[in-house]
């Protein structure tokens, strides 16, 4: 209404809450009827109508429509006839005019409320099915895509550190550095020769903030051995910043012995064995991968208890790690592109790679892509294959007899030509074993010019 109609509205007491149009036409200002001012978009949400009770109020009130229009690109409420309201009995004329308007109102409402259910409806199933969607494509680079957990921070070990010990019931507690967006992997690294005779390490990851346990990990005795222990994740953590804690604690025979990095300045990074402050920070590394999203596990790497990521892919630094049957001591080349594993066939022998230890107990199937990279070469027999790994061979060069079960079989390529090794075991590991990759060439032929003959993607499937 406008100003000069307030008295006379007010005195109709009407059941609804009044606001007042003042101002220019350019700058209209709107007070509810304590005088507290209202932007125009709540007044567009509770205006049911104009209400003029003179000719000048009309007048005015004309002059917000055109404002209304500008402003909202919609029409403004419907105004009450002059004459409706100049009558004796003018409060139940207005009365009549306002249970119309609300009943209208109230039509519209509902009906703007089941476009919106309906609308509502549709933006969930499209968001369901945009969510299939990346999951599919998800699923598709995880099974086929050349990813890789990134390697962000490495806490190296210095040398004539003391280590830090822990004994029989001993708990250390670390604050990681950095931020916990997409962390994927942590790995610290054992300092002892021989592994303890039994016991086990038991390491979570939690966070101070939301006092939630994010990953409980469990590693027995016999796997602690000297070098680097890698924990993944199932999935690298969100895009939410929270702080993050390494808790472990070991239980068993002897002591272990976590190798130790650099001292930090800060004691709020300081660990906790027992209770007792360390100023030494233990060697870490800390991998990060997209938030939120998974990648393949690596093959050298333990899963979080109740993980359901049963792919593990060979990374390039182990694939680099392949024992030279031939010596025993060398290790066998990696291509030339770093993605692949050189074992060049040879003129006279099978030539034959191996990867200590990495098919780890639960394993049920390994498989290996397999491509001779030269289009001169000469036609080559691929084999994959597994051995216990208490009975790799003592003598170099020495080809062991193999289990028909745990092998693939000869598999005869030609140059260029992709191929896969499978080896399907009929039950799952029960101990170690050592994967052999293996290059020959076919009865007949002799030269092995351009063999370039390579194995790549090699993935175990638990």
């Amino acid at each position: 209404m406008a100003p000069e109609d307030y008295a006379e509205v007010s005195a109709l007491s009407l059941p609804v809450s009044l606001i007042v149009a003042s101002g220019t036409p350019d700058n209209v200002e709107f007070n509810d009827d304590h005088g507290q001012v209202l932007p125009l978009d709540q007044v567009a949400l509770r205006a049911i109508g104009r209400l003029p009770l003179s000719t000048s109020g009309k007048t005015h009130l004309a002059q917000l429509a055109s404002l209304w229009r500008s402003k909202l690109d919609v029409d403004a409420p419907a105004e009450i006839p002059l004459e409706m309201a100049d009558t004796a009995n003018s409060r139940g004329k207005v009365l009549e005019w306002l249970v119309v308007q609300l009943t209208n109102a109230q039509q519209q409402s509902a009906q703007r409320s089941t476009r919106f259910m309906r609308e509502l409806g549709l933006l969930r199933q499209q968001h369901e099915e945009i969510q299939a969607s990346f999951q599919n494509l998800e699923q598709f680079v995880y099974r086929h895509g050349p990813q890789h957990r990134k390697l962000e921070t490495t806490l190296s070990p210095v040398s004539g550190q003391l280590p830090i010990t822990l004994r029989n019931g001993s708990r250390l507690v670390q604050r990681l550095p950095g931020s916990s967006v997409g962390l994927s992997d942590i790995a610290i690294q054992i300092s002892n020769e021989t592994p303890p005779s039994e016991g086990v390490l038991n390491v979570s990851l939690l966070s101070p903030d939301t006092g939630e346990t994010l990953a409980i990990w469990e590693v027995p005795a016999a796997r602690l051995t000297n070098g680097w222990l890698r924990f993944s994740l199932d999935r690298a953590l969100g895009p939410d910043t929270i702080s993050l804690m390494l808790n472990l604690s070991y239980h068993g025979r002897e002591t272990i012995r976590l190798a130790s990095a650099v001292q930090h300045p800060e004691p709020r990074f300081h660990p906790e064995v027992d209770g007792q402050a360390v100023e030494t920070l233990p060697a870490l590394q800390i991998w990060r991968w997209i938030a939120g999203a998974r990648a393949p596990v690596p093959a050298n790497a333990f899963i979080q208890v109740g993980g359901k990521n049963r792919l593990r892919r060979v990374e390039r630094e182990t694939l680099a790690t392949a024992i030279n049957l031939d010596t025993l001591h060398d290790t066998v080349p990696l291509f030339q592109s770093g993605d692949a594993l050189l074992v060049h066939v040879l003129p006279d022998r099978t030539a034959c790679g191996i990867l200590a230890g990495l098919a780890w107990p639960g394993a049920r199937q390994v498989f290996a892509s397999l491509l001779t990279r030269h289009a001169e070469a000469p036609p080559v027999e691929y084999q994959l294959a597994l051995l216990p790994q208490d009975q790799r061979p003592h003598q170099p060069g020495r080809m062991p007899a193999f289990d028909p079960a745990l092998s693939s079989g000869w598999i005869p390529l030609q140059p260029e030509e992709e191929g896969q090794a499978h080896v399907l075991l009929p039950e799952p590991l029960a101990c170690p074993h050592d994967i052999y990759l293996m290059t020959r060439l076919p009865q007949g032929q002799s030269s092995n010019h351009y063999g370039w003959s390579t194995f790549s993607n090699v993935c175990l499937q638990f």
